[in-house]
Formats: structure tokens, C-alpha cells, sequence
């Protein structure tokens, strides 16, 4: 017999702020997910660990064209309503757009206008691709714009997330005194813009910056990083809401980040947040002047003058103070309902 489902994921890695959506989702739906890999080792272990109570499984096969012919094969095994394909970057993904009824499919997508091609070749790649697509789950405006930039004209739906962080309980409003330390949480990578980060703070030395993460770009950023500046390593996600909140105010200065989540996780902690206008979430979560501030990425002006903004302690606790108004649960169950 074959078995039915309401909805098949058809994703990369077990994040875990996808296992939770997921397992959110699995409370309504019957639902099968479907993983290319366990994961990679550029990541802290915990990032993989949450529970999966919900029907998955990952796909067999050695090599790209392998796991493509499994995808095909296994597709036509079952019955299902709607395939959700999270992305266009995999042999498995296309395989899968193809083989599946264009009515049935739908894409995630968590690629930006800010950093996606949408002219050229790989442009009209993307267009055929999306030309196998009858829906689109958009993270945000940003990422709305990109599938409207490819001429998609399907049916898209807005997320407002890439999945569901470990939420705390909403920090209470906490006024503060003064504006002093500063917090950096990813990877150590070009794309992050932490040279860039780094360098500006030798012109704050009054001020802290701790970065927590690990990646490439390590030993690089401590051969040039002044006294203020704290590389703290890696650090279990469980512990991350300390650093949050010993923090007066969350950095992120990307040149390339399509959503950014710890974005997300720094408000749920009470914490202003300061980003580049590079970050996708940007447009979506960080209202300018009501729970942060955006910064041109490569203008070392545009960050100075948003930092002297943020140290005017009347400003930067009308900050927080909007931040404690925040739903989060709200939040998350309006994404969860997307689906």
C-alpha cells in the first residue's frame, strides 16, 4: 500500500530551527522529511541536536546523480499533496521539480535579492527552475523580491522566518546606564564582514566587542584585533542567552546573509541589534530607530554614526523598551500556520 502524506520536505540538513518548525507542523499535518545530509562539520554539535517527532528520513546515495535517481524513484513511490523543496541549489531539488507534478510543488526560499543573481545565465536557470514551481514560501520582503525580480508567478507566501529559534521566555524591559559592549554570534567567515567589524572598533577603544563563533577567518581577525576586542570561540547554543544578555547592543555588519537568525535570537533576549543593510532580515524584523539600526555594510561612516546614536542612553533604552513588547509567540505561530 502506498502511504499518503499531507506534506513532503525535501531538505539539506537537520538545522535545528527547521527540526522545530517541522515538528510543529507535524501537530496538524501528516508530513515526511526528507534530509540530502546529517549535516557538516562547520557547525557546533548542538546545532543539529532537537528532537524529530515527526516521519523523516535521509536520502540515500553516494554522490549528487545518485541521490537525484533515489529522489525520482522514492517521489513516485508515494501519495502526497504538496512537496515543499527547500531551495534550487542541489541535483536532488531539481530532480524532484521535475519529476513531481508542478501543481504539487512549492520552494522555500531564503535566498535574497541582495545577494542572488537576477540577470544572466544564472538567472535564467533559476527561471526554470521556478518555471516547475506553483508556490513560493518567502521568508521575508526581500526575499519576495527576488522571486518577483525572476518573473515567478506562482503563489507566494510570507514566513516571516526560516524556522523556529529556541525561544526563551520575551526579556522584560531592563533600562540601562550606558552603551559599552557589543556582541558578534556566527561564523568567522568573508561573508560575515568582520574585518571590516574589527578595523571600526580600533577607532572605539572605549568600547567591547565580543565575538563569539569560529570559522576561517580566525586567526586573521586576532592578528588584527585591538584590546577591546574579545574572541570568545565557540559556544553551546544553550548559553547563548548570557552573552545576549550581558550585552548592550547586537552586531551583525554581513556583506551577504539572506535571513540571519541570531537577529531574532538577540531581540527575544531584550538586546537593540545593529545590521548592515545586507541582511535579509533586515527589512522584515529590524525597524530603524524602534528596535535597531541599519548601517550601509561598507560605510564606516554609516556604522560610527549609528553607534553615536546608540549611546545616547535615552534612545538606546527606547529601544529596549519596544524590544520587551515583542510577541514572539505570536511570531512563531504565524509561521508555523504558513504551512
Amino acid at each position: 500500500m502506498r502511504k499518503n502524506y499531507d506534506i513532503i520536505f525535501l531538505t539539506n540538513i537537520p538545522a535545528f530551527y527547521k527540526l522545530r518548525l517541522y515538528g510543529r507542523i507535524a501537530e496538524k499535518k501528516k508530513i515526511l522529511v526528507v534530509f540530502l545530509r546529517e549535516g557538516n562539520p562547520d557547525r557546533n554539535k548542538d546545532f543539529y541536536q532537537e528532537d524529530r517527532n515527526f516521519e523523516w528520513m535521509v536520502l540515500p546515495g553516494e554522490t549528487p546523480q545518485k541521490q537525484a535517481l533515489e529522489c525520482i524513484r522514492f517521489l513516485k513511490s508515494l501519495d502526497y499533496k504538496e512537496l515543499v523543496i527547500g531551495g534550487w541549489d542541489e541535483l536532488a531539488f531539481w530532480a524532484a521539480a521535475f519529476c513531481s507534478p508542478r501543481k504539487k510543488n512549492a520552494v522555500v526560499v531564503e535566498s535574497s535579492y541582495l545577494e542572488s543573481v537576477t540577470t544572466g545565465p544564472k538567472a535564467w536557470i533559476k527561471r526554470i527552475f521556478l518555471s516547475r514551481i506553483s508556490k513560493a514560501y518567502c521568508s521575508g520582503a526581500s526575499n519576495i523580491k527576488l522571486v518577483e525580480m525572476l518573473g515567478f508567478c506562482g503563489n507566494v507566501v510570507k514566513t516571516g522566518g526560516v524556522g523556529l529559534y529556541r525561544r526563551i521566555p520575551q526579556s522584560v524591559f531592563e533600562r540601562r546606564e550606558r552603551v559599552k559592549n557589543f556582541l558578534y554570534v556566527g561564523r568567522l567567515s568573508p561573508e560575515k564582514n568582520l574585518e571590516f567589524l574589527v578595523r571600526a572598533f580600533e577607532k572605539l577603544p572605549e568600547l567591547t566587542l565580543n565575538v563569539v563563533g569560529f570559522g576561517p577567518q580566525e586567526a586573521e581577525l586576532k592578528a588584527i584585533a585591538g584590546a577591546n576586542v574579545v574572541f570568545h570561540g565557540a559556544v553551546a547554543n544553550a548559553e547563548l542567552p548570557k552573552f545576549y544578555q550581558r550585552n548592550d547592543v547586537f552586531v551583525l555588519p554581513s556583506k551577504s546573509e539572506p535571513w540571519g537568525m541570531v537577529v531574532e535570537e538577540a531581540l527575544n533576549n531584550g538586546v537593540p541589534v545593529l545590521v548592515s543593510n545586507r541582511v535579509g532580515c533586515a527589512e522584515e524584523i529590524v525597524v530603524h530607530g524602534k528596535n535597531g539600526m541599519v548601517f550601509e555594510w561598507d560605510s564606516e561612516e554609516s556604522f560610527l554614526a549609528a553607534i553615536r546614536k546608540l549611546q545616547d542612553v535615552r534612545f538606546y533604552n527606547a529601544l529596549r523598551k519596544n524590544i520587551a513588547q515583542r510577541d514572539p509567540v505570536s511570531i512563531e505561530q504565524r509561521q508555523v500556520d504558513c504551512y
